[in-house]
């Protein structure tokens, strides 16, 4: 199904790869991509034993995934969303809604919600309560999940309107969570808030409430470290 208001800014992540061949899988086409690139695509092996294409495929490029579902694109000759060449792009585009998974750090500015669009980002963690960065990790030494929530960004940190959230078990292995793990529940949040557009035609948005969460900073290496080697010990004790 071509998602006719729909269209995506992608970086050439993980997380885009992940979102594209979910999309697809569900036979879910945006209209139109941009992706925000400076050179050739890339490209990650993880060893066989961490049996990661259960999740998505990360060796394969993101680009070989457009061209092989029909998902026409562009690329933009910038890593930076806020660049002039990707703000031109953005605005020339006729779709309201954009899901956007750009770069680790990149934060929309000001003039980016000025062009009547809509910005849907997945935070990878369940808000109000895990808001800013890193929070997968927290959640899991918080209470042995991770969490997912579909949002309408605004020009606060993780504050726009929820459309959809989902919780979800912890991976086989710690060493999934940041490149594969994170990216896939991200995806099927996607997926799911997609999927309810098409039914409803329209997405449907609650105001989070801002009391009560929490606002994480990047976790430190030794509770990162922590929090993989508790979720690989109770893999090997299974």
């Amino acid at each position: 199904m071509l998602l006719k208001d729909i269209a995506c800014v992608l970086a050439d992540t993980a997380r885009s790869k992940a979102y594209i061949q979910a999309l697809a899988q569900h036979d879910l086409r945006p209209s139109r991509c941009l992706v925000l690139s400076e050179g050739a695509g890339t490209s990650r092996q993880l060893p066989e034993e961490w049996n990661a294409r259960k999740y998505f495929n990360l060796e394969e490029p993101l680009l070989t995934t457009l061209e092989t579902h029909g998902i026409a694109y562009e690329v933009i000759a910038s890593k930076d969303i806020n660049s002039s060449e990707a703000e031109a792009a953005v605005r020339e585009l006729p779709q309201c809604h954009l899901i956007y998974s750009g770069y680790g750090g990149a934060i929309l500015k000001p003039h980016l919600f000025q062009l009547g669009k809509k910005w849907i980002h997945v935070h990878a963690g369940l808000l109000p309560s895990y808001r800013g960065s890193t929070t997968a990790y927290y959640s899991l030494l918080d209470n042995g999940k991770l969490g997912a929530t579909a949002i309408f960004l605004n020009e606060q940190i993780d504050e726009g309107s929820i459309i959809t959230a989902e919780e979800f078990p912890p991976p086989e292995r710690g060493e999934l969570v940041d490149y594969v793990y994170e990216p896939y529940i991200r995806s099927q949040v996607l997926v799911k808030a997609v999927q309810s557009y098409v039914q409803k035609g329209r997405f449907e948005e609650v105001p989070q409430s801002l009391q009560g969460g929490e606002t994480y900073f990047i976790i430190h290496p030794v509770l990162k470290h922590i929090a993989i080697l508790e979720l690989n010990q109770h893999e090997q004790q299974e």
